[in-house]
């Protein structure tokens, strides 16, 4: 005789304690036959409700009250699934659609024991049933099926070559990283510091200056006892080699000084000198060792992720799917509706693919997750920023990372999201890192109060994969450009939601790198495609369905003859434009009458590319062709308008700027690399 179990459901508590599902599903579908077994229990069950009332209608009731089950699998093919409850365990087999229509897949209940337990050493799912529905028999729509995808997609993952040469490539990483800490390493014999002004943050020079070039406060005794650097040049004995890399993130040791940190902003191999950014209180002395940070706590979290997909966790089942199973990956339901419904930032004036992708991202659950492509100009950032508002406004209290393989990219979206009521944001990075306008969120201590109320983090996912502070499980994790970032770099951080939102364009730049990293992969033909390829173009092209795909079509930036030659090239003739850029007008005369011109260099003297010290590449013909045209160009535009100069290489870039720089220009020229102004409007 079966134990009385009426008991057993009352004593579930509701409201247990928040656990972050790895699983939302919208509807979970149980069978449990007429005179089994299984319905012989949900009918004591029921005894203890209303009278007359179906046992199967009154035990869906129950797991939707329950919020968070939890599931194991057998070894067998196809597996038996367990299902727990805080005091019931229900073993389950998978009842197929005898069409074969996933969405008709159900679990049918084989049996129900009054304890709740998983095998020792199983692998558990958490999972959520926003509309749980038991029935007698098959026929029912519903996503259960995403339990059985989540589990085939693991699995996959787990025998993967992809996944073991993603660790292979993390292993050659690290030693490289190592070995180039110690052959970078780079003495200085002298250092010019250069500090801030404590008024207007200007920079000034102590020893030349008394007082700030910029507001003319008169500089005293505590600007020179306390300074705050925030930059310093450094000069290297001549002969000695120069093989620091722009931008490296660098550790300084001067000989008689603290130790700090900061990053490489300049070198100038003719007058042999190193450029650190920096924000220290520390001195850099007269002498010192400038060496190539190596973060090893990164390599482990990148080890750690990998590891986790290859024993099969279901916590990063969603990672699995993006690596291999892309096809499985599943999204939220779209119904379009008016253009521009319920838009949040003020004076947006949206268009279907924007609406479309907002609602997505917003509308992000659980095991979801969603790839938003944006070509130039299409408005992949607005795209995030009203998607945040829209889910802080739906719930305050939900946590929100947004990452980025770059700190310009973090701050960007921060410096858009400002202000947004309910966003209560922190920006996680150190102080060097930060771009002035969004200092204020900064925060790099995890006992900093506001992190008791914060709800939207920002980060890059370097930081996010290393800090205490981003050390939690996140609602929605948004990826910005995506694109840029490798599959063993952006794991870790995407390893932190629960639901994620990959953003980017794979028809732009791919993951940044220097050319040193082809030297490790070389030799290996698939971990040469690693080194190229995003994780967000390993998923686009691997299956993604069109469902949890968006692609942005409407441009807003560029003059219609250079969109549509991006179009024909990239886009398969795809990119629209918006009306504003349909009335650009030509803004100079001959030789230059045009908005989108080809300069052929070939067959020029100097026209081959070239290798600096320190092996940087540059090209001399380049160079001069360039600085020829912004002659011309500052001569015959009108001077409100602005004017950059980009490059592939932070070689040419500096080439650029020496030749650009003994002549006074009538505007604002900027002149960098292609990485730097990726994303920029």
């Amino acid at each position: 005789m079966l134990p009385p179990h009426g008991h057993i459901l009352r004593r579930i508590e509701v409201d247990s304690p928040l656990i972050a599902p790895d699983l939302a599903l919208d509807r979970l579908h149980l069978i449990v036959p007429d005179e089994s077994d299984a319905m012989v229990v949900l009918t004591t069950l029921a005894n203890g409700g209303a009278a007359g009332a179906d046992p199967r209608a009154v035990f869906a009731e129950r797991l939707s009250e329950l919020g968070h089950l939890t599931a194991s699998f057998s070894d067998d093919d196809p597996p038996q699934v367990r299902l727990a409850l805080p005091d019931l365990t229900l073993q389950c087999v998978p009842q197929p659609d005898p069409g074969g229509d996933p969405a008709h897949l159900a679990l049918r209940v084989i049996s129900l024991k009054p304890v709740s337990d998983h095998p020792e050493g199983a692998k558990i799912l958490t999972l959520t049933a926003r509309h749980p529905v038991v029935t007698a028999a098959n026929g029912v729509a519903s996503d259960t099926f995403r339990i059985l995808d989540w589990r085939r997609a693991g699995a996959k993952a787990a025998k993967s070559e992809r996944l073991y040469a993603t660790l292979k490539l993390v292993e050659r990483l690290e030693g490289a990283e190592k070995g180039r800490a110690q052959t970078q390493r780079t003495r200085y014999i002298a250092a010019r510091e250069f500090w801030r002004c404590k008024t207007c943050r200007a920079l000034w020079r102590p020893g030349e200056q008394t007082q700030c070039p910029s507001c003319g406060r008169e500089f005293g005794e505590m600007d020179r006892r306390q300074p705050e650097i925030a930059k310093v040049e450094f000069s290297v004995p001549e002969g000695e080699p120069l093989n620091l890399a722009p931008d490296a993130a660098v550790l300084v040791e001067p000989e008689d000084e603290p130790n700090f940190v900061g990053r490489v902003s300049r070198i100038d191999h003719h007058r042999h000198t190193v450029e650190v950014t920096t924000r220290t209180f520390e001195h850099a002395g007269s002498e010192g060792y400038i060496t190539p940070s190596f973060n090893r706590a990164l390599y482990q979290a990148k080890r750690s992720v990998l590891a986790a997909i290859a024993t099969r966790d279901f916590g990063v089942g969603l990672l699995a799917q993006l690596l291999v199973a892309a096809d499985t990956v599943r999204s939220p339901a779209y119904t379009a509706g008016p253009e521009t419904a319920g838009w949040l930032t003020e004076g947006m004036q949206a268009n279907p693919p924007q609406d479309r992708a907002v609602a997505l991202l917003a509308g992000l659950q659980a095991g979801q997750a969603v790839f938003i492509q944006g070509p130039p100009g299409t408005g992949k950032t607005t795209v995030i920023v009203e998607a945040v508002k829209r889910r802080l406004a739906t719930d305050p209290e939900e946590r929100i990372l947004v990452t980025s393989h770059s700190n310009l990219a973090v701050d960007n979206a921060l410096e858009r999201l400002a202000g947004t009521p309910g966003m209560r944001a922190v920006r996680v990075a150190r102080a060097e890192r930060v771009h002035p306008a969004v200092e204020r969120f900064r925060c790099d201590d995890e006992d900093d109060p506001r992190l008791m109320e914060a709800n939207c983090y920002f980060a890059t996912c370097a930081t996010a994969a290393t800090s205490a502070i981003t050390d939690m499980n996140f609602d929605v994790v948004i990826l910005d450009e995506a694109n840029k970032a490798r599959a063993d770099e952006s794991l870790p951080a995407l390893r932190l939601g629960s639901a994620l939102a990959l953003v980017g364009d794979h028809k732009q730049l791919p993951p940044v790198e220097d050319d040193s990293l082809y030297g490790i992969v070389e030799t290996d033909p698939f971990l040469e495609e690693l080194v190229n390829t995003s994780l967000f173009e390993m998923a686009w092209d691997g299956g993604l369905p069109a469902e949890a795909r968006c692609l942005l079509t409407i441009q807003h930036r560029m003059h219609p003859q250079i969109s549509a030659y991006i179009s024909r090239a990239s886009y398969e003739g795809q990119l629209e434009d918006a009306p504003e850029v349909q009335a650009y007008e030509f803004v100079t005369r001959k030789p230059l009458p045009v908005a989108l011109h080809f300069v052929d260099t070939d067959g020029m003297r100097g026209s081959r590319e070239r290798r600096g010290p320190g092996g940087a590449l540059r090209n001399e013909t380049e160079v001069r062709v360039a600085a020829h045209v912004v002659r011309l160009l500052d001569e015959r535009c009108p001077r409100d308008l602005s004017m950059a100069v980009i490059a592939m290489y932070a070689e040419q870039v500096e080439r650029l700027r020496q030749a650009l720089g003994r002549r006074k220009f009538k505007r604002s020229v900027k002149i960098d690399t292609v990485d730097s102004f990726e994303g920029r409007e």
